[in-house]
């Protein structure tokens, strides 16, 4: 039997999230969709979003059951689920029904999505009890990861073997890995499995965090900074091509880039967390970002816009893997579980509210000077609800 040890531990979280981070490289898929069955991008971003918003529910919703049935059986389903997400998605292709294709890619790969996403998180964080911010970002990095690989796949296998047949190898291929870094997946000794998963004390009732400012808090600070950033990556290629005026190609590898600041943001600023704290990492994100999007609204520079974008991206990473630290911090480990899985609601907003917003007009600069507003105000909010907080609750 391998020995359990932290970093191997990581590695299977990575793995997991890895496979689930394909997720990111979508508008890779819209171009050969187009092409074969004629639904044009608007209808397609629709998938994209409903795969979103049901990560976030299944994490919330189905914390319970996860705490219940331990990391290996939750981890198992993400995989059971996501691998049929995607090969339904490819049967939907062959026989042109874009419902089928919103039903299995969106809502079943979603829930897969889910389970995949919180389960390592929970579990590897508990690995690193003296820096939680490393746990998280090692895991959640990954994510980020798995949008650059795919993104290099995914055009190549469509072109080789076509559109339906793509999505039934990435299937067996994201599945089987999934099932193999869950089999690894368990708690710490020093946590015991049947505690962490079966007491009643890990669970929190909704009414108890609704009646929470701390949750607020969290919330809102994750809602608004997923906004402003998942906004960028939805149009990120025709937005470089309209506003720096870049070829095509060079669109394609600004895409690749941005994931690659995505993964770095999330490791490096969950670091930094560590050492700054939880809350002023945020407040970091929300006053960086914002004089980001001031700038963006002035320049004509295609270094200096891209810059800017991998800047704003890497803090949208960031927020992701800082929240569990925050949230542990905050309630402790065995509630670090359920807790995370209602925050990330807040993801599943914000896949319908940042596209809707960026889609408001043609002039990014309006946009753009929106979104420096919402991160400012954001971060005068997060210093309020900062206040309701008790001091020996907060890492700061």
């Amino acid at each position: 039997m391998i020995p359990k040890n932290k970093w191997l531990m990581a590695l299977a979280g990575m793995t997991l999230q890895l496979s689930i981070g394909s997720i990111y490289a979508y508008s890779v898929w819209i171009k050969p969709i187009e092409l074969l069955n004629g639904w044009d991008a608007h209808q397609l971003k629709l998938a994209f979003s409903l795969a979103i918003c049901f990560l976030g529910l299944t994490a919330a919703f189905m914390g319970k059951f996860v705490q219940k049935i331990g990391p290996v059986k939750a981890g198992l389903l993400g995989a059971l689920f996501f691998g049929a997400g995607l090969a339904g998605a490819g049967l939907a292709n062959s026989l042109g029904s874009l419902p089928m294709f919103y039903l299995f890619y969106g809502l079943v790969s979603g829930i897969g999505l889910g389970f995949g996403y919180i389960t390592p998180v929970s579990i590897v964080v508990k690995w690193f009890p003296d820096k939680p911010g490393l746990g998280s970002g090692l895991v959640i990095m990954s994510f980020a990861a798995g949008s650059i690989i795919a993104s290099q796949i995914i055009s190549p296998l469509t072109s080789s073997f076509g559109v339906a047949n793509t999505f039934y190898i990435l299937a067996i291929c994201y599945a089987c890995l999934m099932a193999l870094a869950s089999l690894y997946l368990s708690a710490p000794e020093t946590v015991s499995a049947v505690k962490d998963y079966h007491d009643a004390g890990g669970h929190v009732p909704v009414k108890e965090l609704l009646n929470d400012s701390r949750f607020y808090a969290l919330w809102l600070m994750l809602f608004f900074n997923t906004t402003c950033g998942i906004a960028l990556i939805a149009v990120a290629a025709p937005m470089a091509r309209d506003v720096i005026h870049i070829s095509e190609s060079a669109a394609i590898v600004f895409v690749g880039v941005i994931g690659l600041f995505n993964g770095l943001g999330r490791l490096v600023w969950s670091s930094v967390s560590d050492k700054l704290g939880r809350w002023n990492t945020f407040m970091c994100f929300f006053v960086i970002n914002a004089a980001c999007f001031l700038i963006l609204t002035q320049t004509t520079s295609p270094v200096l816009f891209q810059v800017l974008v991998f800047i704003i991206i890497a803090g949208y990473g960031g927020a992701f893997s800082t929240m569990p630290a925050f949230i542990k911090d905050i309630y402790g480990d065995e509630k670090l579980g359920p807790v995370f899985g209602y925050v990330l609601i807040a993801w599943s907003a914000a896949a319908f509210a940042g596209p809707w917003l960026i889609s408001l007009s043609n002039d990014y600069s309006i946009i753009f000077y929106l979104f420096a507003g919402i991160l400012a105000l954001t971060a005068v909010l997060g210093l309020a609800l900062k206040s309701r907080l008790k001091p020996n609750n907060l890492a700061s």
